[in-house]
């Protein structure tokens, strides 16, 4: 777990764009859901997510921390620490301001670009 950025996702409404202060996200932790992402302080979902600077260093255990925090379930610490790894390796393949959609593909999920920024111009 070696994958450090300074780049996360937060949620975002396409249409008439809209974001929330805070509104960091993750994959859904929840199997019944998997191509939607979910804030990391378990206050809702999201169908997109728009790639935000940070300024900090974040890995898989600020990640972890952070949810944790929220007062979440953790069934299989390891397994999560990894899918939050592969998650931050994902996100630094984008540029800040790209719209991304969650895709499931089995096990695995995929970050798919949306829009090179959002439809209206706002960020």
């Amino acid at each position: 777990m070696a994958t450090i950025t300074k780049k996360m996702l937060s949620a975002v409404k396409l249409g008439r764009v809209s974001t929330r202060v805070g509104g960091f996200v993750i994959p859904s932790p929840n199997p019944d859901d998997p191509n939607v992402f979910a804030a990391i302080d378990g206050s809702g979902v999201a169908e997109f997510s728009c790639v935000s600077y940070t300024g900090r260093d974040l890995d898989a255990n600020a990640l972890f921390a952070r949810y944790v925090d929220s007062g979440a379930k953790i069934p299989d610490v390891e397994q999560l620490l990894s899918d939050f790894d592969d998650y931050l390796r994902q996100i630094k393949t984008f540029k800040v301001g790209n719209v991304l959609g969650l895709r499931s593909n089995g096990a695995d999920r995929e970050l798919y670009l949306t829009h090179q920024r959002p439809p209206d111009g706002s960020m």
